[in-house]
């Protein structure tokens, strides 16, 4: 798998939250998933803590399946974006390069 960037890293209570991308190859472009780490809070270049096992976020093809005419990727979620709002973070992404997309996802998913 490949990995690239995503959103900035957001300052947590456990250091820099970091969303990112995973490419799976299988597609013209491959399989983008969302993938989240920490960096440690005073030397970001510490990688504290990786889940690349379990993808954050992942495709969803019904919300550009109106669109598929206009491009030829699927199976692509790219993140650009995280803030947060109570207990959840609003994290905004791109699908299939078609569509802007909105996820509320529990902190608690990433442990805080």
């Amino acid at each position: 798998m490949k990995i690239g960037g995503g959103s900035a890293p957001m300052l947590t209570p456990r250091g820099w939250l970091l969303l990112y991308h995973g490419v799976q190859p299988g597609t013209v472009v491959g399989v983008y998933r969302t993938f989240y780490a920490y960096l440690n809070a005073t030397d970001p270049s510490v990688v504290v803590e990786m889940d690349d096992t379990t993808p954050v976020l992942e495709s969803r093809p019904e919300l550009t399946e109106f669109l598929k005419e206009l491009s030829y990727l699927t199976g692509v979620v790219f993140t650009t974006g995280v803030v947060e709002d109570g207990d959840d973070l609003i994290v905004a992404s791109g699908e299939d390069d078609l569509a802007c997309r909105i996820t509320r996802i529990p902190k608690a998913r990433f442990g805080l």
